[in-house]
């Protein structure tokens, strides 16, 4: 797995999860997304966050 900061969220993902292949991403330490790499679309995602963490993943080279 691996952790990633960008925009004041923490981008994780963790080894062994199930599929797809996901990221995990916090903000003061509460959930507010999951984005699936592959299909690169959010498996959920808080509405109020939903901008700023596709900035942040963009940033990092998770989402095109």
């Amino acid at each position: 797995g691996f952790i990633k900061k960008a925009c004041g969220y923490i981008i994780r993902k963790y080894d062994m999860d199930h599929p797809p292949l996901h990221v995990h991403v916090y903000r003061d330490g509460r959930l507010v997304a999951r984005f699936d790499l592959e299909g690169q679309v959010f498996i959920n995602v808080d509405p109020r966050h939903r901008r700023r963490v596709m900035k942040a993943l963009r940033q990092c080279g998770l989402a095109r």
